[in-house]
């Protein structure tokens, strides 16, 4: 088996080193693997390490190429990011995607370099993520709705109406550098992923579903979270959500403003926060 050159981007918020499940099983990592890998931590935080804690990540990341990047108290919007990310790859490696609280080990890389070396072709590989005992993704976005996929299938699968979370995607640098569009800029955090997997979908038949399951954390739905910050994020996804759905025709983007004025006040019971429903 060959291991493919890998360019590791994680980015982080308001996390030590120490803090980060990503930073932690990747500094648990075989050093087989380390030597094929880069790394890119970007701190989307408000405050930088500190001389220790960089100091920590040293250690952490000892024997692996890493570059920490501080983007100055600002949260970047991810869709930046990606697309800044993109002109950093080297055309033969393969991007990976991580948020900071992803849980995974060495299994993960040995299971995606065989996969890649027996279907050079494909250019997505996907993980399947787990939160708590249900699979988040790969899931089904059809027209408006998604849904979850109780019964995944590993190996090639077609990607029509296939869409994916961020976090765990392996994507070749080829194609990204060479034949995608990039990201759309005006959608800033949720829906980057929808709208990568949206674009994948139209100029692609397959992907590859890894026969691995990684950990993952949904923390948008998690109560505990002032109102302020929560409805910020709400905001956010419920104006991405319009922004793709308009790309894919005005019927779409009306039945989406319906749909997402349900969703308001199924989120409000959720959260317990009627002030919800008003959040546009």
């Amino acid at each position: 088996m060959t291991i493919p050159s890998f360019f590791i981007l994680i980015v982080i918020y308001n996390k030590n080193p120490e803090e980060s499940s990503t930073i932690v099983s990747l500094a648990n990592t075989d050093d087989r693997f380390k030597t094929n890998m880069r790394c890119l931590v970007c701190d989307n935080s408000k405050n930088e390490l500190d001389d220790t804690q960089k100091r920590k990540l040293d250690y952490m990341l000892k024997g692996l190429e890493y570059q920490y990047a501080y983007n100055d108290g600002r949260n970047k919007p991810l869709s930046e990011i990606y697309n800044e990310t993109i002109k950093k790859l080297r055309s033969e490696e393969y991007l990976i995607i991580l948020d900071d609280d992803s849980v995974f080990d060495s299994e993960l890389f040995g299971k995606c370099s065989l996969a890649i070396s027996e279907n050079k072709d494909i250019d997505l590989f996907l993980p399947v993520i787990y939160n708590n005992d249900t699979v988040v993704s790969p899931a089904v976005l059809r027209r408006f709705k998604g849904h979850y996929i109780k019964n995944i299938k590993t190996g090639r699968i077609k990607c029509k109406d296939i869409t994916a979370i961020n976090s765990g995607m392996i994507i070749k640098a080829e194609y990204l550098k060479e034949r995608f569009e990039g990201y759309d800029e005006r959608i800033k955090f949720y829906f980057t992923d929808n709208d990568f997997m949206s674009k994948y979908d139209s100029t692609h038949n397959e992907l590859f579903v890894l026969d691995y399951r990684m950990n993952h954390t949904l923390n948008f739905y998690m109560r505990g979270e002032c109102f302020e910050k929560k409805k910020s994020r709400f905001r956010d996804l419920r104006r991405s959500y319009l922004i793709l759905m308009r790309r894919k025709g005005m019927w779409l983007y009306l039945l989406t403003q319906i749909y997402l004025f349900v969703y308001s006040i199924k989120f409000s019971i959720q959260q317990r926060d009627i002030r919800f429903i008003f959040v546009f």
